[in-house]
């Protein structure tokens, strides 16, 4: 049954869509990831250097520029997850169903 079970896994792992499939997700969590560590580690960054600048009000209002590029970052996260969702469900998620029919699962 455990070497039937290897075979079964083997030849989902060989399948070109599985892999495919695989590498597609894997280019796109780490494209997201890095984009969003920029983001961070910039912000970051910019803070250790410009804490005058952060710290000015934007024009016509009490509101300082660290706080809106802090909103507009976690804004931008949410995009980002919004995007990985919305891919996941258009793309990835038929061929995960084409293949989970495929191989019985």
């Amino acid at each position: 049954m455990l070497q039937r079970a290897r075979d079964r896994t083997h030849e989902i792992i060989a399948d070109s869509r599985f892999r495919n499939l695989a590498s597609a997700r894997a280019k796109l969590r780490w494209s997201l990831s890095i984009v969003t560590l920029i983001m961070f580690f910039g912000f970051i960054a910019l803070i250790s250097t410009a804490k005058k600048a952060l710290g000015a009000a934007v024009a016509g209002s009490s509101i300082p520029l660290g706080l809106l590029l802090a909103i507009s970052m976690i804004v931008m996260v949410v995009i980002l997850t919004g995007f990985y969702v919305y891919r996941s469900n258009s793309r990835f998620d038929e061929l995960s169903r084409l293949l989970n029919r495929e191989f019985g699962q």
